[in-house]
């Protein structure tokens, strides 16, 4: 009986139904193109300040020694420890290790630059700019042997005139920050000789290195004042053979917090300390955090905006169909029945909409995506049943106040024509 006169009622009120179906659509829609957009965004986001430099500094486990007599402190000093270049393979050993987008290291020393005429002390930076690292010990069997790597894969957003160091390899190539070309009245293609002198009382002899320019590197920071060069050239001139000082890692925070990395690589290598770079994951996750908020407050509007059109249209309904309802309750329907005939039309409403909202929010999805990352956007198989279910859920508590009005309605006077 209730579903013959639904389904009479529907057919009746098609134009109705279409309209509180399409106000449920619109609302489906935005939600469904924010909550898909919303699962993929943060990692969207995350790549985005990946492109800015590493958040994931390893530096090699000192010990600090206080330095003074009994009653009077003088201080303390950190005892110069290095990481090991054979280890920097377990990095990519650890449990998130798909989620290190790159690593590279740096072995820093301060040389004497000289193009024949200036000389200058310049900070000499050794690193990798792309090389493939051997992965000895991978962490499941089908994980990668290979990785590549290099300050072209954390630091893209450098701006490079001339060309990188392309070949891991080359040994008589050097890239130097505009601050040290300017100073030096160096350009692209000119020689320079980095001399290394020891310390006074250290162990080792004074060391040349003959090199050429091929890039001037700008970053507005301080390797504006650092010369570049292979790895291993640094470590030869300065007679530290397969040592870094610290190794930046440029890991995705989109499932735990860098903080989980750091602890990770410590247990993979114990002689070093993961230290996060706060400003750049503190600004990183204030973007998602704001991001996400922004998304659910529009959804939250469009989902109340689709609310009040339900209700327009259902409070309309009870309003030509007072004589019909009426005419139930004179002839012995329940309460219940008309409440549960009211609320099935309003189930159907939300369904249809939320359907016909989910196609829309995929392309919507898609035009955001593109517009804004510059990427497709993903589908999520969860999207579906949860647009579906909020938009029944909208629809059904839109419909309560009219629901009400319908059970309120007094049969004799309605009859009456009252």
């Amino acid at each position: 009986m209730l579903m013959r006169i639904l389904r009479k009622s529907l057919a009746r009120r098609k134009s109705r139904i279409a309209l509180a179906a399409v106000a449920v659509l619109m609302g489906a829609a935005v939600a469904t193109a924010l909550m898909t957009v919303s699962l993929d965004v943060t990692e969207k986001v995350s790549l985005e300040f990946r492109k800015y430099g590493a958040n994931l500094m390893v530096v090699p486990r000192s010990d600090t020694i206080d330095v003074g007599f009994p009653g009077v402190q003088l201080g303390s000093v950190t005892e110069q420890r290095y990481i090991n270049e054979s280890e920097l393979w377990k990095i990519k050993t650890i449990y998130w290790r798909n989620n290190v987008l790159g690593f590279t290291p740096f072995l820093y020393q301060v040389v004497e630059a000289s193009d024949g005429n200036d000389t200058q002390d310049v900070v000499l930076a050794g690193t990798y700019f792309n090389k493939e690292v051997t992965i000895l010990e991978p962490y499941a069997p089908q994980d990668a042997t290979l990785f590549r790597t290099g300050i072209q894969e954390i630091n893209p957003w450098w701006k490079v005139d001339g060309q990188w160091i392309g070949d891991p390899n080359d040994t008589r190539s050097a890239m130097v920050g505009t601050a040290v070309a300017e100073k030096l009245g160096v350009g692209i293609g000119d020689e320079l000789t980095l001399t290394y002198r020891p310390l006074v009382g250290a162990e080792g002899n004074t060391t040349t290195h003959g090199a050429t320019v091929v890039g001037i590197i700008t970053t507005d920071g301080v390797e504006d004042n650092q010369v570049f060069v292979n790895l291993q050239v640094a470590q030869g001139l300065t007679s530290r053979p397969g040592k870094v000082h610290t190794v930046q890692v440029s890991a995705l925070c989109t499932k735990c917090p860098v903080e989980t990395f750091a602890s990770e690589i410590e247990a993979k290598i114990p002689s070093v300390e993961g230290k996060t770079v706060k400003q750049l994951v503190n600004a990183e996750m204030s973007t998602l955090d704001m991001v996400t908020g922004l998304m659910l407050m529009v959804t939250l509007v469009a989902l109340f905006a689709s609310a009040l059109g339900v209700m327009t249209t259902m409070t309309s309904s009870v309003i030509e169909r007072r004589k019909e309802i009426g005419l139930m309750k004179a002839v012995g329907a329940e309460r219940r029945k008309i409440v549960a005939l009211f609320l099935s039309e309003a189930a159907i409403i939300g369904a249809l909409g939320g359907a016909a909202g989910f196609a829309g929010g995929v392309v919507l999805a898609q035009v955001i995506g593109m517009s804004v990352f510059s990427t497709s956007i993903g589908l999520h198989a969860l999207v579906l049943p949860a647009v579906l279910g909020l938009s029944i859920a909208v629809a059904l508590l839109a419909s309560l106040l009219p629901v009400r009005r319908a059970t309120s309605i007094e049969p004799a006077i309605v009859l009456r024509g009252e």
